[in-house]
């Protein structure tokens, strides 16, 4: 039997609808970074003036964050002060206990310090970028033909942007982009760049490095890259943080996070704070066992060298 043409083309524009629809990949979610001054202090100070090169590149993220604005391919989270404060957390994992007394085994214990990662993932961001200015510096030209004699100062810009993947911290795109401007100095004309001019510049040469860094990062978001995590322990309830974010009290229940490492810390008032070092690469059930605070020196000694999370894989 054959199928009419009319459903057959009916059938044809579905399929087309689908694959369409299917290929449309989610925006990239991208958190931004700081930018890093890279140049040395190298400017030339005759044309520059005494423009402060560190917080003049510190108005980088504001001009990639209007580049990348302009695509729909992209999400963008600044939360660099959020990073920033993650990074001051120094978490303790309970190792090493000394048997002197309670705060001497807490100062023994083996720090932690989450790095930018671990905050990017709580955000469940798929890249990290960071930007360096990486020179800013001038070049000399001198031009003579039929008796006419010219000399002309380069004023030039180059600018690094660097994508890193947040589940296992690779580099996945770099890119670089480069502007300049020519000013004619005589021994009767000096010229002296404003910061206005030196604005457009770095603009100019983040804009041309934005292109390479989108084509470099289409397809990064197309993998399976969240696991979920269910969080009980031996005295619940008790606080749960993961990554410094308060996910809430034990138990936890199907919690949707970035695989990869992450810091996890349970406490409740009359046990000791455990924090642990913790690699997710599947959905865990993970059953946390507390320790009470009233132990001996030498009793929690060993309660802190016998304990293990216990961690189950689920399908």
């Amino acid at each position: 039997m054959t199928m009419p043409k009319r459903s057959i083309c009916f059938l044809t524009v579905l399929i087309f609808f689908f694959l369409t629809l299917s290929a449309q990949a989610r925006p990239v979610r991208v958190i931004m970074l700081d930018f890093a001054d890279e140049t040395g202090g190298s400017a030339d100070v005759a044309l520059t003036g005494t423009i402060n090169s560190k917080a003049f590149t510190q108005k980088g993220p504001y001009f990639l964050q209007k580049a990348l604005l302009s695509s729909p391919d992209f999400t963008l989270i600044d939360r660099r002060d959020f990073i920033r404060q993650i990074e001051q957390l120094q978490p303790r994992d309970g190792s090493d206990p000394v048997p002197d007394s309670f705060f001497a085994t807490r100062e023994r214990r083996t720090p932690l310090s989450p790095t930018f990662f671990n905050a990017a993932r709580s955000l469940n961001g798929d890249a990290l970028i960071q930007g360096s200015l990486l020179a800013l510096s001038t070049s000399k030209q001198k031009i003579n033909q039929g008796g006419y004699q010219a000399e002309f100062t380069i004023l030039n810009l180059r600018v690094m942007l660097q994508a890193l993947d947040t589940v296992e911290g690779d580099v996945i795109a770099v890119e670089e982009g480069k502007a300049s401007r020519k000013f004619r100095q005589t021994s009767s004309v000096q010229n002296e760049i404003g910061e206005d001019e030196l604005l457009d510049l770095y603009q100019q040469a983040i804009a041309a490095a934005v292109p390479g860094i989108k084509t470099q990062l289409k397809g990064r978001v197309n993998r399976d890259t969240k696991v979920k995590i269910w969080i009980q322990t031996s005295a619940d309830p008790a606080m749960i943080e993961l990554d410094g974010i308060l996910l809430g009290s034990s138990p936890v229940e199907g919690v949707e996070v970035i695989r990869g490492d992450h810091t996890l810390s349970v406490t409740r008032p009359g046990y000791e704070t455990i924090t642990k070092k913790i690699m997710l690469q599947s959905n865990m059930k993970i059953t946390v066992p507390m320790i009470s605070d009233q132990l001996t020196a030498e009793e929690r000694k060993e309660a802190f060298s016998n304990m293990n999370l216990r961690m189950l894989k689920i399908q």
